[in-house]
């Protein structure tokens, strides 16, 4: 919730911000600005108004409340006002309210409006006065109303907010669109771009999202560019070969049969290893797919290894190497795709058996281990490598094509390690790689 609040709490407060400047700057703009004129403009107003009232009333007999009446009623601009006629004495002969019974024309200056604020920004004016008509008798006239008009000072206080709104939130909005131009030259191949860091709410945690975005696709299309490259040289050089020699005996270039068998048996050996690479290239085509369908099924891990290192004994005794396995007294079961965790653990165990260091033992085994109140199996295969690994060589093992030098630049396809990585991760698992003193160890890690 405090993520999502960052950038609406500002915003709310930008609102709150202009809001309050608007209204400030509004009253004290009619205050000392526009209720002076307005306090003018009123009292010309009422004398006017009351002049027409008067030249009226000063052609009726003003001892007929009827012709006053008459008078009264036809001049319109005299129904705005509360009117009295009223006698020097005080006594009131005619009035369009009951109001007032008895004036003391002592308090009145004759022949003078008064204009009186009633409000801080005198939005509203009482105005009052008392003017001589004739034979001994005097107008005495009030009125209350606006100064000007209500609606302006809103109006005035919305436009002004608006306009504040707008200029305190203009770097934001422009910010916005900047982070979408970036984002439009990202999607258009310009994976080097990257979108500058500013303010410190949900924008620029959406900025570091989209620059990591755009390393991560910078990084994975430098690796498929390279995984290119590889794969037209991995497979360029096994078919060159084949190439080559059935040239030389479409050429008959060959001494005797023996040296015809030997050009065969070469072809035969390169043509098994290109098959070899490209089922690799087809398996992890197929694993890295979102639609892969595995056939899971209960399977005891223990008796899976212990036959997959059972095949592979003979071969491994055969190069000087001792292949042993330790499993766990009780059979440790999990629900798999039989068929491609035996290829993960085939894979690791080949691995081990061409980087091994020559009379060394490898060792692998299954046991299960408890994180985070989760329990998982582990299969793991451990060898002493011929080569000088550092723990930056170990962290790329898992990568697609990766070799970390000549050694391993040797006959395969890259992709054994990748492919037991992938195979893993559709089981809810993962793997990883580890180097201690001079012992190199692959795991995979499954869920039970």
């Amino acid at each position: 919730m405090k993520r999502i609040l960052k950038l609406r709490g500002e915003f709310i407060l930008l609102a709150l911000i202009s809001f309050i400047i608007a209204v400030i700057v509004t009253i004290f703009t009619f205050k000392f600005i526009y209720g002076n004129i307005s306090s003018k403009s009123v009292s010309n107003y009422a004398k006017e108004q009351i002049f027409t009232t008067e030249t009226a009333l000063k052609n009726v007999n003003l001892n007929n409340p009827k012709a006053i009446q008459n008078a009264i009623q036809n001049d319109t601009s005299s129904q705005l006002f509360r009117l009295y006629i009223v006698t020097k004495k005080g006594t009131i002969i005619y009035s369009t309210t009951d109001e007032i019974k008895v004036l003391d024309l002592s308090k009145f200056k004759t022949n003078k409006t008064v204009v009186a604020p009633n409000t801080t920004y005198n939005k509203d004016f009482k105005v009052y006065g008392c003017n001589y008509l004739k034979n001994g008798c005097y107008l005495y006239f009030t009125y209350s109303g606006p100064g000007h008009s209500d609606s302006l000072p809103t109006i005035v206080a919305v436009i002004l907010f608006i306009f504040l709104f707008f200029a305190f939130t203009q770097s934001r909005i422009a910010y916005i669109s900047s982070i979408k131009k970036h984002v439009s030259k990202i999607a258009h191949g310009d994976l080097s771009c990257r979108i500058p860091l500013k303010y410190k709410n949900e924008l620029r945690e959406l900025a570091e999202d989209i620059n990591n975005m755009g390393e991560k696709l910078e990084r994975e299309e430098s690796k498929r560019s390279e995984f290119l490259t590889n794969i037209s040289h991995d497979l360029r050089t096994p078919l060159t070969t084949i190439l080559g020699y059935i040239d030389m005996i479409k050429k008959e270039k060959y001494s005797s049969q023996d040296e015809l068998l030997k050009y065969i048996n070469i072809m035969d050996k390169k043509g098994i290893f290109l098959k070899s690479m490209l089922d690799d290239f087809f398996e992890y085509s197929k694993l890295s797919s979102k639609d892969v369908i595995l056939e899971k099924e209960q399977l005891n891990l223990s008796e899976l290894i212990r036959q997959a290192v059972f095949q592979e004994t003979a071969v491994f005794e055969k190069d000087n190497l001792k292949l042993t396995v330790n499993l766990p007294e009780t059979p440790l079961y999990i629900e798999g795709d039989a068929e491609l965790i035996y290829r993960s653990v085939n894979n690791l165990i080949s691995n081990a058996k061409k980087y091994s260091k020559e009379n060394t033992e490898i060792i692998v085994s299954v046991f299960n281990e408890n994180n985070l109140s989760k329990e998982f199996a582990v299969i793991s295969v451990s060898n002493i490598p011929k080569d000088n690994l550092t723990q930056t060589d170990v962290s790329k093992f898992f990568d697609r094509l990766y070799k970390n030098n000549s050694s391993r630049n040797s006959e395969g396809s890259g992709l054994g390690l990748a492919i037991t990585s992938d195979i893993a991760k559709l089981h809810g698992g993962f793997s990883y790689a580890k180097l201690e003193n001079g012992m190199l160890t692959f795991n995979i890690v499954l869920k039970i």
